[in-house]
């Protein structure tokens, strides 16, 4: 066969595999059958890794195992996505800025899929989800990190990943920064190679993308994805039990719009959704706390009968 037929065959075979839509126009336009014995690669369901990497040309052995994920063909894609970012970090015939970026993009495939099945088999009940996306969040310093439910999500999916995330990294891992770099993940998924390879070519570069491409290297990646994924599985079905604990506390200080309490030797604000239920209390009444993590989620005067 021709070189150039023969390259033109490749170009087809690499955008069958980076484009599912292409591949699926391909099988129709050529009339192939669709059906399980079909070596489509978008259509095939295969849990046998030798046959991944043959398939897609890799050289890499997988790095982490997905054996705990039940659903088939969701393991399927976390392996390939998996040979494919280890794939890139052997490619030696690619800049080492786009290897790194192309490994990168394949982790955070991973990281999204293997939380949204941590949320999926965890908490079934969308309700639940979104109950405990909120807890797990309501911590963050900032109020665009909080997650507020707007009513018309459906599933897992239909929930930002940034929220799920930070969600997943402050149930497992509570205070570990590492959060911040697999936040970072998503940023750099979205800015796309171009932009990316710019950003860590800058010498004095300041922004968040700029210090990930900085002070992260393949094996770091790769550790924290590994971390993240081992504890998905040691807790994947283990829904967070939030207990309610009650307090006494003392009014420290009382304004029209605001209202400061004094419990276990630190000072908290009292959540504007429960001001109504100190309006008519003084500086220095006792108030009976009732606390999840620590925050304040209810309030009553000590022997008010109101």
């Amino acid at each position: 066969m021709d070189d150039k037929l023969k390259l033109t065959l490749q170009k087809i075979k690499a955008l069958t595999l980076q484009n599912k839509e292409f591949a699926e126009e391909l099988v129709k336009m050529l009339d192939i059958p669709t059906s399980k014995q079909s070596v489509s690669i978008p259509n095939r369901v295969m849990d046998d890794v030798a046959a991944i990497r043959e398939a897609l040309e890799i050289r890499a052995d997988k790095s982490i195992s997905y054996d705990f994920v039940k659903e088939q063909r969701l393991r399927d894609q976390l392996i390939i996505d998996n040979l494919r970012m280890e794939n890139a970090a052997l490619d030696l015939k690619k800049d080492e800025h786009e290897r790194f970026y192309i490994f990168c993009v394949n982790a955070f495939y991973q990281l999204e899929n293997i939380i949204n099945y941590y949320f999926y088999v965890t908490y079934p009940n969308i309700k639940d989800l979104l109950v405990e996306l909120e807890e797990a969040t309501s911590t963050e310093p900032s109020e665009g990190f909080r997650f507020k439910c707007k009513g018309n999500e459906k599933n897992v999916g239909d929930i930002p990943i940034a929220h799920k995330i930070n969600a997943v990294c402050n149930v497992l891992f509570p205070n570990d920064v590492f959060k911040v770099t697999l936040g970072t993940l998503r940023q750099v998924r979205n800015e796309g190679e171009h932009r990316c390879m710019i950003i860590q070519n800058e010498k004095n570069g300041t922004s968040n993308l700029h210090q990930f491409f900085k002070f992260n290297s393949f094996n770091s990646i790769r550790i924290d994805l590994i971390k993240i994924v081992t504890a998905i599985k040691q807790n994947i079905g283990k829904p967070i039990v939030r207990e309610q604990i009650e307090t006494t506390g003392v009014i420290s200080s009382i304004l029209p719009s605001a209202c400061f309490v004094k419990f276990d030797g630190k000072t908290e604000s009292v959540p504007a959704n429960l001001l109504h239920k100190v309006k008519t209390a003084s500086q220095d009444d006792s108030v009976i706390l009732y606390l999840k993590n620590g925050k304040i989620v209810d309030i009553k005067i000590k022997n008010d009968d109101k």
